[in-house]
């Protein structure tokens, strides 16, 4: 079995990790520090897949995928910060509706979440990329 395909990307994994660890960080840091009891803020996402993108522009030249990896990942702390909620919500749900409804409806929250992470990523990673271009006209995007 051949993984010529992993090892000729896996500097934009790479980048897309440590994209989205920067994502987490910021999402986490602003949220503590405004406060998310009404609402939970994913703006460090987008900082996050922009710089993996802005990255991965200047080396793998992925941009796009970088940035969704990013983004999935930056989402991370939107489920750890609504846990208590989704708890509540599921058992609420299992006893009301039965557990395959809540399961369904589970499923859904969670592939909803991670599309909105990866639309967010695909934005950040395409910005990053236009900004490597723009300060180093040399890159190929």
């Amino acid at each position: 079995m051949d993984i010529d395909w992993f090892e000729k990307d896996t500097p934009t994994y790479v980048y897309a990790v440590f994209g989205g660890v920067v994502g987490i960080l910021v999402v986490t840091v602003h949220n503590l520090f405004v406060g998310a009891e009404s609402y939970y803020n994913l703006s460090g996402v987008i900082i996050g897949s922009g710089f993996a993108g802005f990255l991965a522009a200047s080396g793998s030249g992925h941009f796009k995928r970088a940035g969704m990896g990013a983004g999935i990942l930056g989402t991370v702390p939107a489920f750890a910060w609504s846990s208590h909620f989704l708890r509540n919500w599921f058992i609420t749900s299992a006893s009301g509706g039965g557990p395959v409804i809540a399961v369904v409806l589970l499923c859904f929250l969670v592939l909803a979440v991670g599309m909105l992470g990866i639309l967010i990523g695909v934005f950040g990673g395409f910005f990053g990329g236009w900004l490597a271009k723009k300060t180093n006209p040399d890159i190929s995007v």
